[in-house]
């Protein structure tokens, strides 16, 4: 085994190589560029909606992932590999925690696992990060199903190589996260599970449209939505956040730059969007704020003629669950919450924290504390 991983270990390395030559790997955390793929094709028309049926997956099925791989799974996967947040919370929400063997590193500061998965965490394999995935663990780990982000996708190959089922997944928006959910219900057998996931999520889509349809311009708020760097950095017009920003009745300030990762601004940049709303994100792992606060916003003399600043309109999304203007399973609460902020008139926070008690209580399994989703730092 150990001359077969160091065999495997060289050949990824190259190839890895050869990839970074050719400019193709996307360095974006949380980029919103992809094409849309079918999320699944089945060796039958059964087996290819058994999402929309709830009938159960026929094995063996072949299923194509989000970057386009045909992926045969011979039988129910009983050892999980997944080496993405994104995929982990969502093999966590399909009821699939004790399948899990192994996931991506850091999920000790990942408040999602101390909740949903704290009888299993000192169990779980370490198989690192997308940048640097550990090939050894995941080996090592006995899976009969990878799941990976696109920026690992040279490892899919590998994997795929050795004869271990790999799915490459890309949930970069709402829509192919949805795919995701299909892609693996269908893959582990958790076909009703995910059809359940899906329907909330519509349920939710719906309540937002139908709450903010009646909304003028004139109501709709600029909104400028921080790094999680620095402030002086914001979602442009393709990334998720964008979409959630829109979604709950505000125009994103960064639309007026094209792309799907953070931009950069200057102060000169920053008064000139003079957005009505500035949104903090929590930092990537959730567990607390970025390395800069609202209060640091509100005393930045080079803000003061910010419309945002000068009503004191700087909020911080709730830290302690999962960073909702990512697109994990529970994204869609991050819209929930920003009706909430902009349009209180329309939808409570109060109402918000009883919507998202009742979603982490459906899919998690666990009740979360309503007080920490209602307060504005």
């Amino acid at each position: 085994m150990k001359k077969i991983i160091s065999f495997v270990l060289t050949a990824v390395m190259s190839a890895m190589v050869m990839a970074g030559c050719s400019g193709q790997t996307n360095t974006s955390g949380q980029s919103q560029s992809a094409s849309s793929v079918a999320s699944s094709v089945s060796q039958s028309e059964t087996a290819s909606s058994a999402s929309q049926t709830n009938v159960q997956t026929q094995y063996p099925i072949t299923l194509k992932d989000q970057v386009g791989n045909e992926v045969v799974i011979e039988h129910q996967p009983e050892r999980i590999v997944s080496g993405y947040y994104i995929s982990s919370s969502a093999c966590l929400a399909l009821g699939l925690k004790d399948r899990l063997v192994a996931v991506e590193e850091k999920i000790q500061q990942r408040p999602i696992y101390q909740y949903a998965a704290a009888d299993i965490m000192d169990s779980l394999g370490n198989v690192g990060s997308a940048k640097a995935f550990d090939l050894e663990t995941c080996l090592n780990s006995d899976p009969d199903l990878v799941i990976l982000p696109k920026k690992a996708k040279d490892y899919a190959q590998t994997l795929a190589e050795m004869g271990i089922p790999t799915l490459v997944v890309n949930p970069e928006n709402q829509d192919q996260l949805v795919e995701m959910i299909t892609l693996l219900g269908q893959a582990t057998n958790e076909n009703e599970k995910a059809d359940e996931l899906i329907a909330a999520y519509e349920k939710i889509e719906n309540k937002v449209t139908e709450l903010t349809a009646n909304l003028s311009d004139e109501e709709k708020p600029v909104v400028y939505m921080c790094g999680t760097d620095s402030y002086l950095s914001t979602s442009p017009k393709d990334m998720y956040q964008a979409s959630l920003i829109r979604l709950a009745g505000g125009k994103n300030a960064g639309d007026i730059f094209e792309g799907d990762s953070r931009v950069e601004v200057s102060y000169e940049q920053l008064l000139q969007m003079n957005p009505d709303v500035m949104i903090i994100p929590t930092n990537n792992m959730a567990n607390g704020q970025p390395d800069y606060t609202a209060a640091e916003i509100l005393a930045d003399s080079n803000l003061a003629e910010v419309t945002a600043v000068k009503n004191g309109a700087v909020y911080n999304m709730p830290t302690g669950y999962e960073a909702w203007d990512s697109p994990v399973p529970s994204s869609v609460l991050g819209m929930l919450w920003m009706v909430a902020t902009l349009h209180p008139d329309l939808y409570s926070m109060d109402e918000f924290a009883n919507d998202a008690a009742e979603f982490y209580k459906t899919f998690y399994n666990i009740e979360i504390d309503k007080t920490q989703l209602t307060g504005q730092a």
